[in-house]
């Protein structure tokens, strides 16, 4: 009987982009370095297979009746990935220096989004850091009092700034603890190499509580997307983050087995400016929405056939998003309405509306915004596209100028405050300048709600009242398409993972 080879144990993978950091307080979430920290780092609380909260270092977790205190029992004898202990008073130093406005962490509103007592006024310079709601019960719990109840809490620290870093690494090396040689950690792998734009290399850490199959993980940083298939097709890269779109066709017809497909939580939009005269009025915006044929735009426009959008958010556990009537209509009863509305709203061929569409420079967006003006053209709107560099198109972005510019709306954690609260008054993400009390009184009275079902009942009425106020158009929910090798397991099956750790990746032939 033939020996089976034996089962590999080193993975290539892509980063697309080269992390400038591997400190869990100064990276941003959706940046370079979120999935190589995720196997570096590990916090409180993981994600599960399916996106739920599973634990991870903490081992269990309690919460006090009025949903304010919690309380989270560590696993015994966890280490650092150099053996020394951790203890919980290693969580209560990393949450203060992620709220520390010295710090200044791009992640920082995490903590105030979590609700934990004192963090708005630590923000503001008011309280010094160590009056964060976090302490230290001991070696081996870690209690978080909060302001307010925050049903998803857990979602929100399995994020990787909430990580423990070791105090007296970061207090006597500074800026360079983090360096290959100096940074420890106490995920399931630690860092052996770090070649600036180029690969990064991790071992896997024999001091990790839990188990992994891997040895070694190579991160491949800064590829293009044709080197990405080529190092792929040559054997050298067995998971990218990207598939060349002239290929996802075939690739789902003939090779699934070298095809992964996850959902993403975000939604590519069409942001109205509120304060511009054009689309002031909500029945322009409705009209526009309308006229969209969002099947066309994905399947012929993008190729990608992401799935379709009317509302603003996907679905998400314990979450269905309300769909508007006109999500059911025909193509033809939306466009006659959406004639209805333009000529009720004043606007005729005699009197046409004109308006610019700003974007920044990608092959997509362009053939996007095209094909879109040519479907309002069908209703006399005269739009024209214009498209910028990046920098040009974020200052236009922050400054108002621009009338309806290409974007997106992503959240963090899978819940739906998550999305919806970048729509709330004076929001700094509020890029249309959107502004209803009630819808913001609702999120309010949701995020007070520990009950699953009436929070969910609340979100939809918020997310309904987003939907008649159109303050911008949805047009499909994201998602990620990778090539992996034929053999590589243990990728999630469903829910919405932005990271993919390499902890629970392995390969077999079976």
């Amino acid at each position: 009987m033939p020996l089976s080879p034996p089962e590999r144990t080193e993975l290539v993978r892509s980063n697309v982009e080269a992390p400038d950091t591997l400190d869990p307080a100064r990276m941003r979430s959706g940046f370079a370095a979120e999935t190589i920290l995720s196997d570096l780092f590990e916090g409180l609380v993981g994600s599960g297979p399916h996106g739920e909260p599973v634990p991870a270092q903490a081992e269990r977790w309690e919460m006090s009746d009025d949903g304010l205190v919690w309380r989270f029992f560590l696993r015994p004898g966890l280490t650092w990935s150099d053996g020394s202990s951790l203890k919980a008073s290693d969580f209560v130093y990393a949450w203060r220096r992620l709220i520390d406005p010295l710090v200044a962490s791009p992640s920082a509103s995490l903590v105030l989004t979590a609700g934990i007592n004192n963090a708005t006024s630590i923000y503001g310079g008011a309280l010094e850091v160590n009056n964060l709601g976090v302490e230290a019960e001991g070696d081996r719990i870690v209690r978080i009092t909060l302001e307010h109840p925050v049903p998803h809490l857990l979602s929100i620290i399995s994020l990787a700034p909430f990580a423990p870093v070791p105090a007296d690494r970061v207090q006597k090396q500074g800026g360079e603890w983090a360096r290959p040689g100096k940074l420890i950690g106490n995920g399931a792998f630690q860092l052996q190499e770090w070649t600036p734009q180029g690969e990064i290399t991790l071992l896997r850490n024999p001091h990790y509580w839990g188990k992994t199959r891997l040895e070694r993980v190579t991160y491949m940083t800064g590829l293009s997307t044709a080197r990405e298939y080529r190092l792929y097709h040559e054997g050298r890269l067995q998971l990218t983050e990207r598939v060349p779109a002239s290929l996802l066709h075939s690739l789902r017809e003939e090779q699934p087995p070298r095809l992964w497909h996850g959902a993403q939580l975000g939604t590519y939009l069409y942001t109205f400016n509120l304060s511009r005269p054009e689309v002031a009025d909500v029945r322009v915006r409705r009209a526009l929405s309308l006229a969209l044929d969002r099947e066309v735009l994905t399947q012929n426009v993008t190729g990608q056939g992401e799935p379709i959008a009317w509302s603003m958010l996907p679905d998400l556990t314990d979450y269905d998003s309300p769909l508007p009537a006109a999500a059911a209509w025909s193509r033809d009863v939306r466009l006659a309405k959406a004639r209805n509305l333009l000529a009720a709203a004043g606007f005729s061929p005699d009197h046409p509306l004109r308006l610019s569409i700003t974007f920044h420079r990608s092959e997509t967006h362009h053939k996007l915004a095209d094909a879109i003006a040519g479907m309002w053209a069908a209703l006399g709107v005269e739009a024209r596209v214009k498209e910028l560099e990046w920098d040009a198109y974020e200052a236009a972005k922050s400054s108002g100028e621009f009338v309806i510019a290409r974007s997106s709306l992503f959240g963090d954690y899978a819940d739906p405050y998550a999305m919806l609260g970048q729509f709330r008054c004076r929001d700094p993400q509020n890029e249309s300048g959107y502004c209803d009390e009630q819808f913001d009184a609702l999120l309010v009275q949701a995020q007070n709600t520990l009950d699953v079902r009436q929070r969910a009942r609340l979100y939809q009425q918020a997310e309904m009242i987003l939907n008649e106020a159109v303050p911008a158009i949805p047009l499909y929910y994201y998602t990620q398409a990778r090539l992996v090798d034929p053999t590589l397991r243990g990728l999630p099956l469903d829910g919405i993972h932005t990271v993919l750790p390499s902890r629970d990746l392995y390969f077999s032939q079976e």
